[in-house]
């Protein structure tokens, strides 16, 4: 099966979107700043400009997040690096708020959609993350509910691997139609 993967948001700085940037303030402002080449556009406007486009994606994202999370509880797993090493955990999660209670410590961060798999990737001071989100089914949820939705490893291993307890959340799908 051929991989599907779609980037709905990216926080972290690249050459090529410092290019892509560029060169879309150039068409659309050039005329009327009297710059010549992409390259005269001073630096800090490029970066004013790659702060706004993420800014506006990333409401679009939270956008579609809680839209999402209509549907009911979710559950997020995967790992924090720390000094100490990557640590393993596990979060249920009801609303856009959950998510970024959990998500608020990453400096940089990229939100995927691979195969339906919704993929959370950030890095802070300590190191990198690497999570994924699954909407429980029925079942899974009455498994939650039956174990206090515990934090515990085994039971969201159960969730996260049984597709009768989870399921993928296909957000590019559902949200953007893609």
């Amino acid at each position: 099966m051929k991989t599907k993967e779609i980037t709905l948001y990216d926080s972290y700085y690249s050459i090529d979107k410092e290019n892509e940037t560029r060169a879309f303030l150039f068409e659309v402002h050039a005329d009327e700043e009297g710059w010549k080449t992409p390259e005269e556009i001073p630096d800090q406007r490029v970066y004013d400009e790659i702060a706004f486009q993420d800014g506006e994606t990333w409401r679009d994202v939270k956008d579609g997040l809680n839209t999402i999370f209509e549907d009911g509880y979710y559950l997020l797993t995967g790992y924090c690096g720390t000094w100490r090493g990557n640590l393993d955990g596990g979060n249920f999660i009801r609303s856009l708020g959950d998510l970024l209670s959990v998500i608020q410590h990453l400096d940089d961060m990229r939100i995927i959609d691979r195969n339906g798999h919704l993929i959370i990737e950030g890095s802070h001071h300590d190191g990198n993350d690497r999570y994924e989100l699954k909407r429980l089914t029925r079942k899974g949820y009455e498994l939650a509910n039956d174990n206090y939705f515990a934090k515990d490893r085994k039971l969201h291993d159960t969730i996260m691997h049984t597709n009768f307890y989870s399921a993928l959340p296909k957000f590019a799908k559902r949200i953007y139609g893609l």
